[in-house]
């Protein structure tokens, strides 16, 4: 997310003219603008390595195989203990996208993101917005 939100910074800095540190500062202040107007937002994950991997994918298509074709996301951060057996990790969600989680101990569901808030959908839902 920011390394999204550098680079958007630095197009509108390149933009506007005068001092580049002024620049910088309105560019960053209208891309963080940018950012909360569109509404991406995080989750956290259980990590167990017990209980299986845990990741998250958008949901992207159809899959003759898998029903589903899915690009797996990278985590935003990683807070886990020292010994790295608990914790959280963390995933970006952008609106209007369909995701799939799995989480150790609890499974997989699918998520999207309505209203601000990130809610729960079926599999029947997923394949009729990807339809």
């Amino acid at each position: 997310m920011k390394r999204n939100l550098m680079k958007r910074a630095h197009e509108i800095a390149r933009s506007l003219e005068g001092d580049y540190r002024a620049r910088m500062s309105i560019a960053l202040r209208q891309a963080w603008k940018e950012v909360k107007e569109v509404g991406n937002m995080v989750i956290k994950v259980n990590h167990q390595p017990s209980g299986g991997k845990e990741w998250m994918a958008e949901i992207v298509g159809r899959d003759p195989k898998y029903k589903f074709q899915r690009e797996f996301l990278q985590p935003v951060s990683r807070d886990w203990s020292s010994s790295g057996k608990t914790g959280f990790t963390s995933f970006e969600l952008e609106p209007g996208k369909v995701y799939e989680v799995n989480e150790p101990w609890k499974g997989r569901r699918f998520v999207e993101i309505q209203n601000g808030e990130i809610v729960v959908i079926s599999a029947e839902e997923v394949l009729s917005k990807i339809a």
